[in-house]
């Protein structure tokens, strides 16, 4: 129990760590693309702007989540609060795709009545340091993602990525205005705005799934099958059932068959040295069902069929 609680701990400041960085590099980034926007009248850098401004609320609801997630269960909930992640992923993605839906009507708006927005050298720097920014800032979660296994982090991971080719875009509509006079504003808001929309109904079916009751990893289940199968004294099992709920709260059932004639004893020192390996190894919490079986006329070596 202590490395369990150690491992939430260590997940707790993991995520509130992520989240404070989110917080001031989306705001340092909003406040410069702000600037510039209103400055230049360009609704593609508006659109960016609040984009960052999402994406620092969503850190604000990181940290709110892998808060609350970390609570340890009650009579309320048994198995824990670490669907917490799960819903604060999917508060990130609706405030993604009302931001998204906002700029997409302002951006074709810009299309019907266009107005030649002004760039200048601060428009270069500002975008551009953004860009890094969010190179950086999408390294960091995905690092922090695999560390901890969280979905909301990796969300944030890819909603970064995806700013970097928002921002490009932008970039590159300030280019093409710039050089060639052509204003391509609008059209470049209208970009950012479907990629933002699209990325937030992913994240929407990444968050949703799993609380639907998604198949469990491939990987998991054959890791169960290796320790269940690694001892001669179970013959077989059937009816393995995962259920998760959220990262790193997984529960699991199944029937093992034995020999009816062993020693009961025995047999629950086999199954209790299962239930632990799991946990382990995978940090499941697997209860197993006794299944005797008679095998006179069969060799006791023989596994019966999963």
């Amino acid at each position: 129990m202590d490395d369990v609680a150690a491992g939430k701990k260590q997940r707790t400041k993991t995520g509130f760590f992520a989240g404070v960085f989110g917080i001031v590099t989306n705001i340092l980034a909003f406040a410069a693309k702000i600037a510039v926007g209103a400055v230049s009248g360009s609704v593609g850098i508006a659109a960016d702007a609040f984009n960052s401004l999402t994406d620092a609320l969503s850190s604000v609801l990181t940290i709110v989540g892998f808060r609350l997630s970390a609570k340890p269960a009650d009579r309320e909930h048994p198995y824990g609060h670490a669907r917490y992640e799960q819903i604060t992923a999917l508060f990130i993605a609706v405030i993604m795709l009302a931001a998204g839906l906002m700029f997409a009507k302002s951006s074709v708006e810009k299309i019907v009545r266009p107005e030649a927005p002004d760039f200048g050298t601060m428009t270069y720097i500002a975008l551009i340091s953004a860009i890094i920014l969010k190179l950086i800032q999408a390294a960091v979660n995905f690092r922090l993602s695999k560390k901890i296994d969280s979905g909301a982090l990796r969300a944030a991971a890819l909603d970064s990525r995806n700013d970097v080719l928002i921002t490009s875009t932008v970039l590159l509509s300030v280019v093409v205005t710039h050089l060639f006079r052509v204003n391509i504003d609008g059209w470049a808001g209208l970009a950012v705005s479907l990629f933002i929309v699209a990325s937030a109904a992913s994240t929407l079916k990444s968050a949703i799934s799993p609380m639907l009751g998604a198949p469990p990893p491939e990987q998991l289940v054959q890791g169960i099958d290796r320790i269940v199968k690694s001892r001669p004294e179970i013959l077989g099992y059937h009816d393995l059932i995962i259920h998760n709920y959220g990262s790193g709260a997984n529960f699991a059932s199944l029937h093992a068959e034995v020999d009816s004639s062993s020693d009961l004893s025995s047999v629950h020192e086999v199954l209790d040295w299962v239930e632990r390996q799991t946990e382990a190894e995978f940090g499941v919490v697997l209860t197993i069902h006794t299944d005797p079986v008679k095998v006179e006329g069969k060799d006791k070596d023989e596994k019966t069929e999963v």
